[in-house]
């Protein structure tokens, strides 16, 4: 039974033996980069053959929360029209939650190869790759579409930027097209490479004819897409593959196939040697989380005062350039991703499975980041872009829209709020406020004193996300944002807060506050210090909700 169930598993997986005629496509680069720029060899690559079954078990396994695991079950799992779960009910304590999980795993993943999510990703596969990279590239790009994420590739290289003729450098397009769709029939794939016919100049601007594409994917091939235009006289120009990106971009936007598959991208993918945006604030790591709105300017400051990236990240800025613009064309749920070679396939398919990035922004610098204990890949040169939402910050309640924020925390908290005693008390003690977007999540800090007045403290009061807002790396925004406005902090938790795991992996200390249900946590400075005394505090601040809501 068992060996005829991996036998099911394996015929629908692929995973069969393809024998090809014996050409090698793949190509070394002209020339050795800069010793700086770290070159990827064949013993840092992860295990390729790990199935896209075990590692979905692996990203499952580092859900820390059950709000976190409730939010995974909501996006792959199929649910009843009451919205429930149809595999697995998440209720009661801790244990009960973990015995589920236990018990409910392989039907979860059975639901997830079952689901039809009909996805495509646009991406951009910057090389030159040795052999074993164009490997590395397709079993990836295979993996994704077998769990419902199609990709639609444009080629590129940073060798195409030397000095060489048109000709030359359409050979060397060419010969790498080729690398790419030998090894992805050679790995049980199907693949059409489009040399020309795709981009022509239509007057001043650059056009994009999808039908050959959306032929491609209908007949289950993935389209690997040489970026050459072609001019009104006949003749073939390459272009940037920037430039075929954000042309493709708007142009599949709101596009459906001839099939009905929705062509718009869900995701834009970029994979290099380089890895993600160099983070000046991490030095050796790229950013975990770039919310392009708020951080494209300060992203490039950074860029230029550090003259030692042009070497090791030659093309960071150009890919940021391009995916802003890529997300500009799209819907808001579209996301990027930034990744080496090297974290392939685990860097996107966790993204793919939890769509946020590997770990969290937010970690203190001296924590590990939870998905690198777990996955043993590198997640410290992947970045994941959104276009983001605008930041807005308030010192009086009187600047506030007091009725889209009690919708906001009631969404958030699922309770019902004391609206009039709270604002009250409010518009007495707040510190500031931080709200993201039309209140798709707010921060909000009081200044509070000791009963004689002797001690006063910031305390983080509401941290709240609407629901459509989770998981999407918004909560790591706002907690950068609040950790840079308020660098010492205290709040509370009730004990049995699925969230406490996380906060205490972002608290400088806690202390479990006797004879109630809160337990205290802080950061900054030197906070333990006061801990009685802000104990004293954290009892007396009056609770803001009344009841939950039923519904």
């Amino acid at each position: 039974m068992f060996v005829r169930r991996c036998c099911c598993i394996q015929r629908r997986l692929g995973w069969r033996s393809t024998r090809l005629p014996q050409r090698d496509f793949s190509l070394q680069p002209l020339k050795k980069p800069n010793s700086v720029s770290k070159q990827v060899t064949e013993d840092e690559f992860v295990d390729h053959s790990e199935s896209p079954r075990d590692l979905i078990l692996k990203v499952m396994s580092t859900v820390p929360s059950q709000r976190e695991l409730k939010h995974f079950l909501k996006r792959y799992v199929p649910q009843d029209d009451s919205g429930n779960n149809t595999n697995l009910t998440i209720n009661g304590d801790k244990q009960d939650l973990e015995k589920k999980r236990q018990r409910s795993t392989n039907a979860i993943v059975d639901a997830l190869f079952e689901g039809d999510t009909d996805r495509v990703a646009l991406a951009k596969v910057q090389g030159p790759f040795a052999k074993r990279g164009w490997n590395a590239v397709a079993s990836t790009l295979i993996k994704l579409k077998r769990l419902g994420l199609t990709s639609i590739i444009v080629l590129d290289s940073v060798e195409w930027r030397k000095t060489l003729s048109k000709g030359e450098l359409r050979n060397r397009m060419f010969l790498e097209s080729m690398a790419l769709v030998e090894s992805i029939e050679r790995q049980g794939g199907r693949a059409r490479a489009f040399h020309v016919g795709v981009f022509e100049l239509s007057g001043h601007k650059i056009d994009a004819h999808v039908d050959m594409i959306q032929s491609s994917l209908d007949s289950n091939h993935l389209p690997v897409i040489i970026p050459i235009l072609s001019a009104e006289d006949g003749a073939q120009n390459p272009i940037t593959a920037d430039e075929a990106m954000i042309t493709l971009s708007e142009k599949l936007r709101a596009k459906k196939g001839y099939s009905g598959k929705n062509l718009t991208p869900a995701k834009i993918v970029v994979i290099n040697h380089e890895g993600g945006i160099p983070n000046h604030e991490s030095p050796g790591t790229a950013h975990s989380l770039i919310n392009i709105k708020e951080e494209y300017s300060g992203i490039l400051q950074a860029y230029q005062a550090h003259p030692s990236w042009q070497e090791t990240h030659p093309t960071a800025i150009e890919n940021l350039t391009m995916v802003q613009s890529c997300l500009e064309n799209l819907p808001s749920t579209s996301s990027a991703i930034i990744t080496p070679v090297a974290s392939l396939p685990s860097a996107l398919i966790t993204n793919l499975i939890t769509d946020k990035p590997l770990y969290s922004s937010s970690l203190p610098v001296k924590s590990t980041p939870l998905t690198s204990r777990h996955l043993s890949i590198n997640t410290s040169r992947t970045t994941v872009l959104r276009h983001g939402t605008s930041i807005h910050y308030h010192k009086s309640i009187d600047t506030l829209d007091l009725d889209k924020l009690t919708a906001l925390m009631e969404a958030s908290f699922r309770k019902k709020l004391d609206r009039d005693a709270y604002y009250d008390r409010l518009g007495n003690v707040l510190d500031g406020a931080i709200i993201a977007g039309d209140y798709e999540g707010a921060v909000l800090v009081t200044k509070e004193s000791s009963n004689d007045g002797s001690l006063q403290c910031s305390y983080l009061d509401k941290f709240a996300i609407a629901p459509q807002s989770q998981g999407i790396g918004l909560t790591d925004i706002l907690w950068k944002k609040m950790y840079d406005a308020w660098p010492e902090l205290m709040w509370r938790s009730r004990k049995d807060n699925g969230v406490n795991k996380w906060y205490f992996e972002r608290s400088d200390g806690f202390l479990r506050l006797p004879d109630s249900n809160w337990v205290m946590f802080w950061y900054g400075g030197n906070m333990y210090q006061q801990a009685s005394e802000l104990s004293s505090i954290t009892r007396n601040i009056t609770a803001s909700f009344s009841s939950l809501l039923t519904k």
